[in-house]
């Protein structure tokens, strides 16, 4: 196997490693996950730029350079030594989007840490839908695909509706006001809804198999007694177990709408 063909690389392999040099890892696209040995005191920069299929790294409390992880669109999870459970999905994320001031890794899960996380969120979700169309350039999750205004707001609407829901899913420290803010997105941008319905089509273009996803969708009022039909309509039957879950969410109503589904 040649060295860009490793799926998974665990340092050290032989010996021991202060830290990962500038660029180590740059541009290797096969590479899925990477556990950093405890005693790295470094990740320098570009260090794992552009592997794009990277989703797991598993990493000490250590100095992070510029860049660490820019275009891994992929990444889903950075762990790290001593941090809460909720921290590895929104460290990921502030690295996917290249956050800079949320990649200190020695204030990952403080306090403090969670409050310039949620300025983060509550800046993106109150920005207008608009912004950035003008010079808009490719650039990962943050490229919107098309030179149609309209398409380009509504593909911000989908990423705001994205990152509610990571929040609601990893609520450590979430305040009740910002908890409110991302439940309203997603209620306002649901089924049905004149302002939009960017949540409900991302939840089931890309998260329909994903339970975790769809629970916090319906949990923060996707669904309702006026859009359940719709949405249960609109599920296609390759994904039969989350036409079951919203089903059994519809509540009152589940015989008529088993009835009108044949089922």
């Amino acid at each position: 196997m040649t060295f860009a063909e490793l799926k998974e690389i665990v340092l050290p392999d032989g010996g021991r490693v202060l830290g990962i040099e500038k660029k180590a890892m740059l541009g290797q696209g096969r590479l899925k996950e990477v556990t950093v040995p405890d005693e790295a005191e470094f990740i320098d920069d570009w260090a794992f730029a552009g592997c794009t299929a990277l989703e797991e790294v598993r990493m000490p409390r250590c100095r992070l350079g510029r860049g660490v992880f820019k275009d891994c669109r992929a990444l889903k999870h950075i762990y790290v030594e001593g941090a809460g459970s909720d921290v590895p999905a929104l460290l990921a994320e502030a690295a996917r989007q290249d956050v800079t001031y949320l990649l200190d890794i020695d204030k990952a899960g403080s306090a403090e840490w969670y409050e310039l996380w949620d300025a983060w969120l509550l800046r993106f979700v109150n920005a207008d839908d608009a912004e950035g169309y003008s010079g808009q350039v490719p650039c990962g999750e943050e490229d919107y695909g098309s030179s149609d205004v309209a398409a380009f707001e509504s593909g911000r609407r989908r990423e705001k509706a994205r990152r509610c829901l990571l929040r609601l899913m990893n609520p450590e420290g979430l305040s009740d006001e910002m908890r409110s803010l991302c439940e309203n997105y997603i209620s306002r941008h649901t089924a049905g809804c004149g302002a939009g319905e960017e949540a409900w089509q991302l939840l089931l273009e890309r998260y329909g198999e994903d339970e975790q996803w769809y629970t916090a969708f319906a949990d923060a009022g996707g669904i309702n007694s006026e859009n359940s039909m719709m949405i249960i309509d609109s599920i296609p039957e390759s994904l039969a177990r989350m036409k079951s879950f919203f089903i059994r969410r519809a509540g009152a109503g589940t015989d008529d709408i088993l009835s009108g589904l044949g089922l």
